[in-house]
């Protein structure tokens, strides 16, 4: 994953300026020298934006508020999340999709997890993630009401690693296998233009309402690739 090798980064980096550089030629008047050195000013850097959502027993969809004016389905900016500031764009090249069971909806000491982990969730709440969620959901991503990504099925980053927590943590049951740069997480091609002023719609549909759901239940997509910082007119 571009997280851990600096070649597939670079490329990525490579990538992320010539995407820029197509979305905006058309307001240089295809003036190719003046949008190179737009591109070229920007400020660009590895970077990444966490969107959450609460989940439940009542609906099957759930939408991700993308910039701090967004409302999610919770209606909440959660204390956690780091969304896309206005005047910002994001060039996204992987995504990852986790769930999380915090005690409040301010609660920061919460672990994300990559399936129904029942040392973590109520023994019906794994079952309904691993099942409902991770095996039968999807992500769809809309922007200004166009589907830009139709389906794509969470089972994609569902991980059960080989070494699983299977008791109160000690000698005979150690922590989750899990790595942070890489599990959870699969590849976006072609690299997805998150434009700050634009309206994008992330959300997840589940084929049923899950069957269980603790309060503050909750679902997390993060993307990664590169940040431009300034890259976009607010009206």
């Amino acid at each position: 994953m571009n997280s851990t090798n600096n070649a597939s980064a670079r490329q990525s980096f490579e990538i992320a300026q010539q995407v820029l550089f197509n979305a905006w030629i058309e307001s240089f008047s295809n003036n190719i020298a003046a949008c190179r050195q737009w591109v070229n000013n920007r400020k660009l850097s590895q970077g990444e934006i966490r969107l959450e959502v609460e989940l439940n027993t009542q609906n099957n969809r759930f939408v991700f508020g993308m910039t701090p004016n967004q409302a999610n389905s919770t209606n909440v900016v959660f204390n956690t999340e780091n969304r896309l500031n206005l005047q910002d764009s994001l060039i996204a090249s992987e995504y990852g999709i986790f769930v999380a069971q915090p005690t409040s909806r301010t609660d920061t000491a919460y672990v994300l997890n990559t399936y129904g982990n029942t040392q973590v969730f109520a023994a019906a709440d794994a079952a309904a993630l691993d099942s409902t969620f991770y095996s039968n959901g999807f992500l769809q991503t809309k922007v200004n009401n166009d589907v830009v990504i139709p389906y794509r099925g969470l089972i994609n980053h569902w991980y059960k690693p080989q070494t699983q927590q299977t008791a109160p943590l000690g000698a005979g049951s150690p922590k989750d296998q899990l790595r942070g740069a890489e599990d959870g997480y699969v590849t976006q091609e072609p690299n997805l233009l998150l434009i700050g002023s634009k309206n994008y719609q992330p959300e997840i549909v589940l084929p049923a309402a899950l069957a269980s759901a603790a309060p503050f239940l909750r679902a997390i997509l993060i993307y990664r690739g590169v940040l431009a910082q300034n890259s976009t007119v607010i009206n």
